[in-house]
């Protein structure tokens, strides 16, 4: 369910080229069934020309 909610808010947001959201907390010290932390993955034209360091 947070995952679905962090994928609309990214596509609405930022209209993604590649969107890949995915749930990591299974990777750490969390109760079962957490959705605490996740890998994001995007490529958007709206990030064309900025500088990342």
């Amino acid at each position: 369910m947070i995952r679905e909610q962090i994928e609309e808010k990214l596509r609405a947001a930022f209209e993604p080229v590649f969107l890949e959201v995915v749930d990591e907390s299974y990777r750490h010290n969390v109760p079962a069934g957490s959705e605490s932390h996740f890998k994001v993955v995007l490529v958007s034209d709206r990030f064309t020309g900025e500088r990342f360091s």
